[in-house]
């Protein structure tokens, strides 16, 4: 996992995608960009991840006030104008949270376990995202204390001799949890459901999409971790004769559990797109994923 922030899993399929939700997508991802470079400083703009857009765009389905759009030049390309999704919600301010809270903490994890040469150059930008943390802690603090809590459950379970496939995707399935679980908390939401009951839902999906999120990653680096020797969920206790099968079942219980939850959300009007993420994008993540060990097998045999 060697990149700074999430792990990139949670993106639109666009071929899927109608050309006006791929257009409100990507205001999304834009404002979450500006809501960076505002909030903490125009280098964390390069922090900027389609894992927490989906974060925003989620808070913005359930918001009480739909966002509104506007057209403006983009920082980084003054000959480009860009769609910005605007809200009164907390939505982008909570994924620009997120977003440094999570890359202060990979950072430490890369500093921890990468080679002296990658180090050199964690160490350069480390400044940075301490400045950005600090900042957060100020406008977020539970932010920050859920991403500390996950990098420090995540250390102790891959070092603990005894730890197995559940208890290394617990950290990141928790972390996602109690992330959802904020945004009741924190956003005043359009639906009349009691919000308890909401944040128990968003707390069940948070979970399991975590979890989900946790082992596709691991499924996408099983083969290189195990020939250079690194740690590796699925590499854990006893080892499957269909590699391919377990990983489908794993991974498809995740999902299914996941999206049954998001079936008990009141839908917004951005739930083809979140739909789009859950039921096609990640399907075809999975599916490429495994693709490649049934290959790997059968060149094998």
């Amino acid at each position: 996992m060697g990149e700074i922030g999430l792990f990139g899993y949670v993106k639109v399929d666009r071929a899927n995608l109608l050309g006006k939700e791929y257009d409100t997508y990507k205001s999304i991802y834009c404002a979450l960009c500006k809501q960076l470079g505002r909030d903490y400083s125009i280098f964390a703009r390069f922090i900027l991840s389609y894992d927490c857009t989906f974060y925003a765009m989620l808070i913005m389905s359930l918001a009480e006030k739909d966002p509104t759009f506007y057209s403006a030049r983009c920082r980084f390309n003054p000959l480009k104008k860009c769609a910005y999704a605007q809200t009164e919600s907390k939505a982008l301010s909570l994924a620009a949270a997120l977003s440094v809270s999570s890359a202060y903490y990979k950072l430490r994890d890369n500093l921890a376990d990468s080679p002296w040469y990658k180090r050199i150059g964690y160490r350069m930008i480390q400044p940075f995202f301490s400045s950005w943390k600090r900042k957060c802690l100020k406008k977020h603090p539970q932010m920050v204390e859920i991403l500390k809590d996950m990098s420090e459950s995540q250390f102790n379970a891959e070092n603990d001799p005894g730890c197995h496939l559940d208890m290394a995707a617990d950290p990141t399935a928790t972390m996602l949890s109690k992330v959802c679980g904020l945004i009741p908390d924190e956003v005043k939401l359009r639906t009349k459901t009691d919000p308890d009951k909401v944040k128990r839902i968003l707390s069940t999906f948070g979970y399991f999409f975590g979890r989900w999120i946790y082992l596709i990653d691991a499924a996408d680096d099983y083969e290189d971790d195990v020939k250079h020797q690194r740690f590796n969920a699925f590499a854990l206790g006893e080892q499957h004769d269909d590699m391919p099968g377990y990983l489908t079942a794993t991974l498809n219980h995740c999902l299914s559990e996941a999206l049954l939850s998001y079936g008990l959300l009141e839908k917004g009007i951005f739930d083809s797109i979140i739909l789009n993420v859950l039921k096609s994008s990640c399907v075809n993540i999975q599916t490429q994923i495994i693709d490649r060990y049934q290959k790997s097998e059968e060149n094998e045999s």
